[in-house]
């Protein structure tokens, strides 16, 4: 504030100081005409001579008539600096010129799993689950770990075939018959087959072979002997019954569980949903202005929020044809790796895509008076004539700022002291609506 005070009254005294010397020299061929006097306060008081205003008690100041030159006379709301007055108010000046920027799109981001990674896992078989041994959502599993175990009576009837046909074939090995062994071995291959179906494992299919008992598991409540009694067993169920395994058939974690114990399962209960967590995707929300300029295979830069992973890039891997209805925006979908774990679903992030270079026209940011409803710039047009003239701005790059329409290359136009004079051009601009007269600029 001291510092605009002190401006303003440096400005003030200038002018006070430079009606003189023109009153003076009014009689000089190259002096210019006064109009007529008056009150800076009071636009509509007019005087034919100097003196003080009668109102406010402020000296009057002169009106010139416009000057005219080589580039003709000022435009309305113009005004005239001499060089004296350039350096009191401390005007500089620069041009319009061009000036590349590298152009990015900027979009909000989700990141989400890599639907390519995720694991169903299913029994592939009816029957109970007896135990668990992941429990949560979010538990890390790896592959080949135990899931749970499961009591099926007709994966147990499918190893005791597979049993018998393995005790038939040893038996007909030594047969005279040709064919009898030869058929008794194509039985074993196909109960193996229905053991696999189940999906049993190559060691598990080995240890029933090489034991000649179903697999070992654990002793199953009465519950199950119940539920086997009302699936139509003779009501004289062993205490001890046998179980399957059923093993992780991918590493990560746990996305959703359904798997608990005692509860019943077909082969289209899903137990478990895994993901990978050391690849995820991320869906960026892009304009639809926008989407068009992005590609397959680019790249772009990825940022978490403050405290998460530092800044790293992601590949375009797919573009969804569609926009939504209600935010008007295309889903981009970038592959992402995740080694270190600091991304986790759900998080948010910031996306930019680098889209190339672009030459812009700008001005320096201070050159600009923004009203709010509109943008003006001073263009000086010789012999301390300054024209405000109203332009469109676009983007702001820096201390520069775009000028979309208004200004030519080169143009000449003042980048500091504007907001100085644009008080005086409305000063100027006020005094001719309230007097009639043309809008005329002074020293």
């Amino acid at each position: 504030m001291a510092v605009a005070v002190g401006v303003a009254g440096q400005y003030g005294w200038s002018r006070w100081r430079a009606g003189a010397p023109h009153a003076e020299a009014a009689g000089s061929p190259n002096a210019r005409k006064i109009l007529y006097w008056g009150d800076p306060m009071h636009p509509a008081y007019r005087s034919d001579k100097p003196g003080i205003a009668p109102d406010c008690g402020m000296k009057l100041e002169p009106v010139y008539e416009e000057p005219r030159n080589d580039k003709g006379p000022a435009a309305g709301g113009a005004i005239h600096l001499s060089g004296e007055m350039e350096q009191a108010i401390g005007v500089r000046f620069g041009t319009a010129s061009y000036h590349m920027e590298a152009e990015t799109i900027r979009a909000p981001g989700r990141v989400v799993p890599d639907e390519t990674l995720i694991t169903r896992v299913y029994p592939h078989m009816e029957g109970w689950i007896v135990k668990t041994f992941v429990d949560f959502n979010g538990q890390v599993v790896k592959k080949g770990d135990l899931l749970l175990t499961v009591y099926s009576p007709e994966v147990l009837g499918a190893e005791q075939e597979f049993l018998l046909a393995l005790q038939a074939r040893d038996k007909l090995k030594e047969s005279a018959v040709k064919d009898a062994w030869g058929d008794a071995e194509m039985l074993v291959q196909t109960t193996r087959k229905r053991l696999e179906v189940f999906d049993l494992t190559p060691g598990q299919i080995a240890e029933i072979e090489e034991a000649r008992t179903p697999l070992e598991g654990t002793t199953v409540s009465e519950l199950f002997d119940k539920k086997w009694t009302q699936a139509g067993g003779d009501g004289h169920t062993p205490g001890s019954r046998r179980t399957i395994a059923v093993f992780s058939p991918a590493s990560g974690y746990v996305a959703a569980r359904n798997a608990y114990p005692s509860q019943h399962v077909t082969p289209e209960t899903e137990l478990y949903t895994l993901a990978d967590p050391t690849q995820l995707w991320i869906m960026a929300d892009v304009s639809e202005t926008d989407v068009g300029r992005i590609h397959e295979g680019e790249t772009a830069i990825v940022t978490a929020p403050p405290g998460g992973a530092p800044p790293f890039t992601a590949r375009v891997s797919h573009i969804q044809p569609q926009v939504d209805p209600q935010t008007r925006t295309a889903r981009v979908r970038l592959d992402a790796s995740n080694d270190h774990r600091q991304l986790k679903p759900d998080m948010f992030v910031n996306v930019q895509f680098s889209v190339g270079e672009s030459r812009r026209l700008t001005v320096p940011r201070d050159a600009v008076l923004d009203s709010g409803t509109r943008q003006i710039v001073y263009v000086d047009r010789g012999n301390g004539n300054l024209e405000p003239r109203a332009v469109e701005t676009g983007r702001h790059m820096g201390e520069r700022v775009e000028i979309v329409a208004g200004l030519k290359p080169g143009e000449r136009i003042v980048t500091s002291g504007t907001f100085l004079m644009d008080s005086e051009s409305r000063l100027r601009s006020g005094m001719a609506m309230s007097t009639g007269a043309p809008a005329h600029g002074h020293d």
